[in-house]
């Protein structure tokens, strides 16, 4: 869903994958697999690539579409907060992009997942992580897009009981990290862009969600406004290719 592009100069500033393996966080759509894919082609390193995800529905697509240009590619479908199938001391970078909020959709778990990543990770092994700024933590009428549609992502959520993406501030992150042993942790905050093609495809899925399910606040009203709010901002997007959103980067070091 997001474009690293003005933090893409950050995010590889002295990273050379030549003879590593690096572990991803979070495939989902297969954005940020095929962002490493295009690194390691460009820079002719050899580099052995495992993504790892919760939900495998689109490793068929990505596996397809990257099977010739790279070949040193493993989806393994498994919980961050248990890589069993990975060996301690094995990974040389780690890449999470937007992962960790929906980590976080259950309270701590962010905890247990990041002292994996510390495990498997080589010592001197790096641990980049890109993540949205929370929606507190910044004046969202500089976002209005972004602001719109995580708001209404979110409240949809509860409405249905489902568990809500949850953004975590670099400070805070900083201090578990510092707990976990890892060292040489700093941040920078970036604007980013989002696709708005595929934030409308997100938004849809939300709404299926809010028309199919039960109606468990027996609320017709409700839910017809919130439907509505959804199909107000879709229409907005039409308008849009891109929007921004703020997000930063946080790197360490085991």
């Amino acid at each position: 869903m997001y474009k690293i592009v003005t933090a893409e100069k950050f995010l590889w500033e002295g990273i050379n994958l030549e003879g590593k393996v690096v572990l991803e966080g979070g495939t989902s759509w297969g954005n940020t697999t095929r962002l490493i894919a295009k690194k390691v082609v460009e820079n002719s390193w050899n580099t052995e690539l495992i993504s790892v995800d919760i939900d495998d529905s689109h490793f068929d697509e990505i596996e397809e579409d990257m099977r010739e240009a790279f070949t040193k590619l493993t989806l393994r479908k498994g919980d961050l907060g248990d890589l069993y199938f990975v060996p301690s001391d094995s990974i040389d970078v780690i890449i999470c992009n937007y992962t960790l909020s929906s980590v976080e959709q259950f309270p701590l778990r962010v905890v247990k997942a990041l002292k994996e990543l510390h495990r498997v990770l080589k010592k001197g092994g790096k641990l980049l992580i890109t993540e949205e700024m929370p929606i507190w933590s910044v004046d969202t009428s500089d976002y209005p897009y972004w602001s719109k549609r995580l708001r209404i992502i979110k409240s949809i959520s509860v409405l249905k009981a489902m568990t809500v993406f949850s953004e975590i501030h670099p400070n805070d992150l900083q201090e578990v990290l510092k707990l976990l042993d890892f060292k040489d942790i700093h941040w920078k905050e970036f604007q980013e862009k989002i696709n708005a093609e595929m934030a409308v495809k997100f938004l849809d899925k939300r709404k299926q969600t809010l028309i199919k399910g039960a109606n468990d606040l027996e609320n017709k009203h409700l839910t017809d406004g919130f439907v509505e709010l959804t199909e107000n901002l879709v229409k907005e997007f039409e308008k849009t290719k891109e929007f921004l959103a703020p997000a930063y980067i946080l790197k360490a070091i085991k």
